[in-house]
């Protein structure tokens, strides 16, 4: 399925420092320190998620400006904030209806990074399809390198939603396991389209599909007014024509001649390409600038000036961070990416005795 649009360009989002802490601001333990040891995450709360221990995403995303951190499944309080810039991510204990609960995020994808760990509304994180998933049959597909919405979760399960392009909002389904879904944005497959193929159009906004020549409805197209969907083809029978066509959707299905008005052979028609967004990295804009060090060793971080005061996660080795101001034997830093800002109450703070 193409989409037929013109003059659709990318956007560029440049980040600045008024931008990334104008918003109002605001944990996954990684279980990789054991406890007692040098940078080893505050204890968490037992899972409260459905998917298993098993069902893990990872990925270098964008995630929502603004999105806040928890230290709990559910109340707690706020330890820090996505920025709105990329930021390493790993997410899993998914609740059932992730519109609702939270799962449970670490800020690392293994090393190098300034990591907080706790919960996050898991529903206004970037998901993105791995590989084709059926939404119906053999018939329907959301494509690779798609951006859904988590729906619902089960064991070992997701379920993600996209609005298909060019409808007023129509809404397609489709779930498997846990790794067939992503926090990094792939690459789409482009459709192998044969030498023969011949292109059709939508006659009208509504479509039906159908298993077979004559077979059983298995999809409906309910596209917005101006709006319209390229199929090829190379098989037609009994007032039937054999679609296929790949873009958010990809379809292998049957639909019926009156519908469709066949372009005339050798015409071509231009595939939409849906507009993107570039978002590039905040810079930290203070004269003079504050002195950037790598971590040498895992170091704990609170966002309180007290020992007593759980840590919410650590820099990471050969993480690279601000350190901003030093008071009483702590020193309050940000991550060199500006990816995560600290709550409106605290900081992201280290004892200034492990500064690098």
């Amino acid at each position: 399925m193409a989409l037929l649009a013109r003059g659709a360009k990318g956007a560029v989002v440049a980040a600045t420092l008024g931008a990334l802490f104008g918003a109002a601001t605001q944990p996954f333990s990684t279980n990789e320190a054991r406890a007692g040891e040098v940078g080893a995450p505050a204890p968490v709360a037992a899972p409260s998620g459905v998917t298993g221990p098993g069902c893990l995403l990872r990925g270098t995303e964008p995630a929502p400006k603004g999105l806040q951190i928890f230290d709990a499944p559910s109340g707690g309080r706020v330890i820090g904030s996505f920025a709105g810039t990329f930021v390493p991510m790993r997410l899993g204990d998914f609740p059932a209806d992730p519109t609702a609960g939270r799962a449970r995020v670490s800020t690392t994808v293994g090393a190098g990074s300034v990591r907080l760990d706790g919960w996050v509304a898991p529903a206004t994180i970037p998901v993105y399809t791995a590989r084709d998933l059926s939404v119906m049959g053999g018939h329907v597909w959301i494509s690779i390198a798609q951006k859904i919405k988590l729906a619902q979760a089960a064991t070992g399960t997701l379920t993600g939603e996209i609005s298909i392009l060019g409808t007023s909002g129509q809404t397609a389904r489709a779930s498997g396991p846990c790794d067939a879904f992503t926090l990094e944005r792939g690459t789409p497959a482009a459709m192998d389209i044969p030498g023969n193929g011949r292109g059709y159009l939508m006659k009208t906004t509504s479509l039906e599909l159908f298993d077979d020549a004559n077979g059983s409805a298995v999809f409906a197209l309910k596209m917005s007014e101006g709006s319209g969907q390229l199929f090829w083809s190379t098989e037609s029978r009994a007032g039937f024509v054999h679609v296929k066509s790949r873009s958010d959707l990809t379809l292998d299905a049957w639909a019926r001649q009156r519908d469709l008005e066949p372009l005339k052979k050798g015409e071509m028609m231009d595939q939409f390409v849906p507009p993107t967004t570039a978002i590039v990295g905040a810079q930290l804009a203070l004269d003079p600038p504050p002195r950037v060090v790598k971590a040498t060793k895992e170091i704990p971080i609170r966002i309180k000036r007290d020992a007593k005061d759980p840590p919410v996660g650590a820099i990471e080795i050969g993480a690279e961070v601000y350190v901003l101001e030093t008071i009483t034997g702590w020193s309050n830093i940000l991550p060199k990416s500006l990816a995560l800002t600290p709550p409106d109450d605290g900081g992201f703070w280290i004892p200034s005795s492990e500064v690098p």
